[in-house]
């Protein structure tokens, strides 16, 4: 009798439990998985970096220990180890949020949108009125631990030995109690134009363009996410460079105007004279080379991420 009721009470608790991950897979899982994802996207590829880090710092650790020679200054090389330990959890969990902040947002954005065009695809402004509201809630959400009063927290927390989560905490509580909570937001309207258009720019165009590689020269879907994630960084730094330029127009016109007479129209067309409006686009290959594989990697790993969930059915 008591086995009986004991078993009776085991497949109760069980299909309590099923039902439990059902009804997170159901409610939770779908609106937190994007989150999820752009996290796991930005925090792979860091962590990857910081396992090939140490694994050559220990190989070449091993290799003067062995050979009795300083080929190697063994200070410098502890120091360089030691610095880039230190600074990896900042690195990760400030990464991490970043593009969970972005990705997840724009994700879910494009899933609403979707399901009032009743399955229609997307146009490309929606997309790109999606890509603006996810580049501004990520700027915002972010711009305290990249820039602002946080970021310098985390600067300073860095060389600390201990309690360096406290420094920071600490910061925050001692800026928010002196200068209030939107303090931690000043200076971001300064910022944040050129990091909108920059995250606009990436995702719009990554989409479209893995689409368009595959149906148009019928590569597969390896090679034309590749390809769509280096157009997509390209994309990101021309949108970059194109509101940064504006802004440098800007400011050029205002500091002369307060000293000169001349119209707006005279300085606007002192800037765009032969071999002044070029300068638009001779940043572009040197901020195309730094933003394309960075974005290349995150959209790799991100597809990685999408299609381990999938093969184990999540």
């Amino acid at each position: 009798m008591e086995d009986s009721e004991l078993n009776m009470m085991y497949e109760k608790e069980k299909q309590m439990v099923k039902v439990s991950e059902s009804s997170f897979r159901n409610s939770v899982w779908p609106s937190l998985k994007p989150f999820v994802n752009g996290g796991l996207a930005a925090v792979l590829p860091l962590s990857s970096v910081y396992f090939l880090q140490s694994c050559i710092y220990h190989s070449l650790n091993a290799m003067v220990k062995s050979s009795g020679q300083e080929l190697i200054n063994p200070k410098w090389l502890h120091q360089t180890y030691f610095n880039v330990s230190q600074r990896m959890p900042f690195v990760l969990s400030r990464g991490g949020i970043n593009m969970a902040a972005l990705l997840g947002s724009y994700e879910i954005l494009t899933r609403k949108v979707k399901v009032l065009n009743k399955g229609s695809p997307l146009t490309i402004y929606q997309e790109a009125g999606c890509g603006l509201i996810s580049g501004t809630f990520r700027a915002y959400i972010c711009y305290p631990l990249i820039e602002g009063h946080v970021a310098a927290g985390i600067a300073q927390a860095v060389n600390l030995k201990c309690n360096r989560f406290g420094h920071i905490f600490s910061t925050i509580t001692q800026v928010v109690r002196n200068e209030g909570v939107l303090a931690l937001w000043k200076g971001a309207p300064r910022v944040n134009p050129a990091s909108m258009a920059s995250c606009t720019g990436m995702l719009v165009s990554y989409d479209r363009t893995r689409i368009y590689l595959k149906e148009r020269y019928g590569l597969r879907e390896n090679a034309a996410r590749l390809g769509a994630g280096i157009f997509s960084g390209m994309c990101s730094g021309a949108c970059a460079i194109s509101i940064r330029y504006a802004a440098e127009i800007i400011g050029f016109i205002r500091s002369k105007r307060v000293k000169s007479p001349h119209s707006f129209l005279f300085y606007a067309l002192k800037v765009l004279k032969p071999g002044g409006g070029s300068n638009f686009y001779s940043r572009l290959g040197k901020q195309s080379v730094r933003n394309a594989p960075g974005a290349m990697i995150m959209w790799v790993f991100l597809e990685a991420v999408r299609d381990a969930e999938e093969s184990i059915g999540l």
